[in-house]
Parts: structure tokens; C-alpha cells; sequence
């Protein structure tokens, strides 16, 4: 019997992204005849997932006509009974998919409408139009889609415009199985003061200016950190750390290897003893945790990340590191110094991650929330 078909589709998300792919795509290929559209220059069948790659688009609005009507398309043909669409500019494909009988499900990752705000290449006569505009088309979409909003609160779900019985909350934790393989037996042993961080380098909400600060108020102290960064840069950024004042100081403490696939990245932690989230992202429009949260947590990584509620609720219960005011070099020098040189704080700390992981923040009690909705959706077909 052949198994029913599924398909997500992206213009934004890579073909090996954390969450879409090696999460979600590889979650529902167990059951699923699972098809994955998005980014990338491979097409073939990767963990038992069919991936149809496609180029990335050379400008934004590239990548809202002309490859979303080329994903659309990609997407008719393969005939899927559910599509699970990423990215706001695809919400009007999913619903002429839900209006030709096929159930469809919107995965928000963020706070859209205040991040359209707060954008510094919208012309500011054009966010409150572009931002009402979303807002609008996400009402309107409630009425056809099935909505995952990834919120940490259930008090921020408003904010997406969803309806009783028509969202599901699917966290993004990390997959445990997946990242036992980067575990350390005992980080504390590892010689030397190395910090991993994984994700954007310089962005809207990325900024490493802090931490070069950080890093040379501790150099002054003669306590070297060295910092093993494993990302890319912002398209509206300059990449590089020329401009900064202290950067000659502390060149020689930065290793910035570029973007990697998830593999190679996180073999470049095992050689680390704390990690570092630096996105920082406004109280008032952060709704979600950053996933490399988790994935340390994943690794037994303490780490060091923003002094948000959101953050600041998982470690009172938790122990897994140190929240700071990611805009105060100061706190985030001491946070360093007090993980790499406190041992049995440290100790704690890795045992917390992995109780954290064990009892509640891992990627296996979320599978099983997507299959079940999946289930439901097809029964209700």
C-alpha cells in the first residue's frame, strides 16, 4: 500500500534546514511519502525525503513572485494530500491549495508583523501598510489553514490571528538522537577558555560587537576566550569587524569558519566549553526561544544567552547557564568567566542541560504532536 503524500514548500528555507528538514521532513517520512521544496542545489532523496532544491533568489522580490510561483508549481506536481507552507508570502498558495480540497498547515516562526516593523530596508511611510497588510492576510488565511505558531506562551498566540481548534503549538527543540553524537563525557577537562556560537553573525538582531567587547575586557585581565563562530552574514551587512574599535585587540581570539552544514558545525563544539545565543531581539516581539538554546542543551553546552522572560523562566527551573543583558559587554565577560573558571557551577550546569533535554525540551515529545496532527488532518479530510 502506497503511503499518502505530504510536501513542504519554502522559499527561504534551505533543503537541510534544522527544523524544516532534519526535524519536521525527517519526522513525517517515517509514515509519510514526504516531499521537501526549498533551497539549495541537490534533488534527489536524502533521509528517506524526497528534496526538490532550487536556486536561491538573487533579491527579495525575486523570491516573492517569481520563486514562489516556480515552489507553487513544484508543489502541484507532486500531488500531496497535505502541504506545510514556511514563509508569509506563500499564505496565498496555501489557500488556493485549501480551496482545491487539500488541507494545509502555515509554520510561524516569529512575530511577522512586528519584525515587518522594525525592518530597516522598509521605507518607514511603508511598514504600518505592509505590516496591517500581513495582518489582514493572516485573518483571512485562519479561515483555510490548520496554524503551527512556535510560541513559548500560549498568551502570545493573539498575536497570529489563530482560532480555536485551528493551531497546534510545535516547539522547536532539538532532536536528542541527533545530538548525543556531539556530547563530551567531560567538557570541563578541555584545555583552554573556547566559546562555540552557531547561526547568523551580524544581522537586524545579530550583533557581535558585545561579545568583541566582552572578549577584550577579559584579555585585559590577561583570561583569553576564544571564540569559534560558525555562520554567515546579513545581505545588508558589512562582513567583517574592520569598524570596531577593538577589533585589532582581539582579531586574534575570533575563528569565523562561514556558514557549514549542521554536521561539520557542531563538530567544531566538541572542542568547546561554552555556548553563546546572541540574537537580541526586542521584549515586546519575542515569542519564541532561538534554537541553538536548545541544541546545547542538546550537547550538555552551558551556555550564556539574553536576560528575556522567556529565557529567563526555562532557568529557574533549569540551571543551563547564565542570562545576561546581551547589550552590557560587562555582564557578559563576567557570565564567561564565572562558567570557565567555576567548576562546580559548570558541573551543574551540564547536568542540568541534560535533565532539561530528558524531562521535557527534546525534539521526540514534539514528533509526536506532528504526527498526530498529520493523522488528524488526513481523518478529517
Amino acid at each position: 500500500m502506497s503511503k499518502i503524500k505530504v510536501c513542504h514548500f519554502s522559499t527561504v528555507h534551505s533543503i537541510i534546514d534544522t527544523r524544516v528538514f532534519h526535524r519536521e521532513c525527517v519526522s513525517l517520512a517515517k509514515h509519510f511519502d514526504a516531499t521537501f521544496i526549498g533551497i539549495g542545489n541537490f534533488t534527489g532523496i536524502r533521509n528517506d525525503v524526497n528534496i526538490i532544491g532550487i536556486p536561491k533568489p538573487e533579491s527579495r522580490i525575486q523570491r516573492m513572485f517569481s520563486s514562489s510561483l516556480k515552489v507553487f508549481k513544484l508543489a502541484i506536481k507532486t500531488k500531496a494530500k497535505i502541504y506545510h507552507i514556511h514563509d508569509a508570502e506563500m499564505i496565498p498558495f496555501g489557500i488556493i491549495f485549501s480551496l482545491l480540497g487539500k488541507k494545509v498547515i502555515y509554520d510561524i516562526h516569529e512575530n511577522t508583523k512586528q519584525d515587518i516593523l522594525l525592518k530597516p530596508w522598509i521605507p518607514e511611510s511603508r511598514k504600518k501598510i505592509i505590516a496591517n497588510a500581513y495582518e489582514l492576510t493572516l485573518k483571512i488565511a485562519s479561515k483555510f489553514l490548520h496554524f503551527i505558531p512556535v510560541v513559548a506562551h500560549e498568551k502570545f498566540l493573539p498575536i497570529f490571528q489563530v482560532k480555536k481548534n485551528q493551531y497546534t503549538v510545535i516547539q522547536n527543540y532539538a532532536d536528542a538522537n541527533q545530538m548525543k553524537k556531539y556530547c563530551i563525557e567531560d567538557r570541563n577537562i578541555l584545555p583552554g577558555n573556547h566559546l562555540f556560537y552557531i547561526g547568523m553573525i551580524k544581522d537586524m538582531y545579530y550583533d557581535f560587537g558585545k561579545l568583541l567587547d566582552a572578549v577584550y575586557l577579559l584579555k585585559q585581565e590577561n583570561f583569553p576566550v576564544y571564540v569559534h563562530c560558525v555562520g554567515y552574514y546579513g545581505a545588508r551587512t558589512n562582513p567583517g569587524f574592520d569598524e570596531h574599535p577593538r577589533w585589532k585587540e582581539v582579531k586574534d581570539n575570533f575563528h569565523f569558519y562561514g556558514y557549514l552544514d549542521m554536521d561539520t558545525g557542531y563538530q567544531i563544539s566538541m572542542q568547546c566549553k561554552v555556548g553563546i545565543c546572541i540574537k537580541n531581539q526586542p521584549e515586546n516581539m519575542l515569542v519564541s526561544h532561538e534554537r541553538k538554546f536548545f541544541e546545547y542543551m542538546a550537547i550538555g553546552l552551558p551556555s550564556i544567552f539574553c536576560n528575556s522572560e522567556i529565557y529567563t523562566e526555562v532557568l529557574n527551573k533549569f540551571p543551563i547557564g547564565i542570562a545576561v543583558d546581551l547589550q552590557n559587554p560587562n555582564e557578559i565577560a563576567t557570565a564567561l568567566k564565572k562558567l570557565f573558571t567555576d567548576k562546580t557551577f559548570y558541573d551543574n550546569c551540564v547536568n542540568s542541560c541534560k535533565a532539561a533535554i530528558d524531562e521535557k525540551y527534546n525534539w521526540e515529545s514534539q514528533e509526536i504532536l506532528l504526527l498526530d496532527l498529520y493523522q488528524k488532518l488526513i481523518a478529517n479530510a
